[in-house]
């Protein structure tokens, strides 16, 4: 693996976007790890937007960003000791599933990697043969995500490990997606590699998959129904209606969480759990028609 990391760090003055140190309602140290998609593919184009002098007029930038290639890099924006503006409105729950307060939001409590990644099919985007297929944090849009290539993939996980080894108290079950602190609003990362990303950073294989077996609809409706809940007659279609929204939230309130009506990797880990405390296999659960 040969690849550099390229500072190109934001200026710590007032009006540019960077934060200076962490703040005490976070115990002065990141709490998480927020990883995004940039929407674009170039590094350079995203440098322009994220990171130096141009980020004073943008107002948002990110910890680090990582390009596709090794010859690429990962460009390096606000230190790990500083905060980066990497999420802003829309925010409803914080690095742990708990609800956010102003003083916890992810910008605040969280550091910030973006990847160059286009994201979902939309026009002049068109889904090639190897896209992953997921649904949003509604569980009603179904999406076509641009993996992420090998070497962007490699990259990422020398990110991670710089972050924890700089702050080693950040354990797998504090990284999450832009989505999931921004449920409804933001897309970022849908159908993101969490379990062989965290596996590699962590070198932990024993790391469980709780994301993948629900990334579409049916297998989340198939969750709760093993967990007790009603979804009346149509149990498994696909279609996250009401009955499957309520029921949902009826977990959540069940479980303590944070009770919104969207699927995130909060969601993820507490279905997982609930599942394997049952005796049963989550991803057995999600792969069995029940209609």
């Amino acid at each position: 693996m040969s690849f550099q990391f390229n500072d190109d760090l934001i200026p710590l003055n007032q009006g540019h976007a960077v934060g200076p140190g962490w703040t005490s309602a976070t115990g002065h140290k990141p709490r998480g790890v927020t990883w995004h998609w940039t929407a674009l593919r170039s590094l350079k184009d995203c440098r322009g937007i994220l990171g130096g002098l141009a980020t004073k007029a943008s107002k948002v930038s990110s910890h680090y960003c990582v390009g596709q290639a090794f010859t690429d890099g990962v460009d390096r924006y606000v230190t790990l000791e500083n905060r980066s503006w990497h999420a802003g409105i829309g925010q409803q729950i914080r690095w742990d599933g708990k609800a956010s307060t102003n003083n916890t939001k992810g910008a605040r409590a969280c550091i910030g990697v973006e990847t160059c990644n286009v994201g979902y099919e939309r026009p002049g985007h068109p889904a090639g043969p190897d896209w992953i297929e997921a649904v949003n944090t509604d569980s009603k849009w179904i999406m076509k995500i641009e993996p992420w290539p090998d070497e962007q993939f490699k990259m990422m996980v020398a990110v991670g490990k710089e972050i924890i080894d700089r702050w080693p108290h950040i354990g797998w079950r504090d990284h999450h997606g832009h989505h999931d602190i921004c449920p409804g609003y933001k897309q970022d990362v849908t159908g993101f590699p969490f379990a062989r990303l965290l596996r590699e950073i962590y070198d932990d294989p024993s790391i469980p998959d709780i994301w993948s077996p629900f990334w579409m609809p049916k297998p989340r409706q198939r969750a709760l129904i093993a967990l007790g809940y009603n979804l009346g007659p149509s149990q498994d279609d696909g279609d996250f209606g009401n009955l499957s929204s309520q029921a949902l939230l009826s977990f959540q309130k069940d479980t303590g969480s944070c009770r919104i009506p969207y699927w995130t990797t909060f969601t993820c880990d507490k279905i997982f759990h609930a599942l394997t405390d049952k005796g049963l296999d989550p991803v057995e659960v999600a792969e069995t028609p029940l209609s």
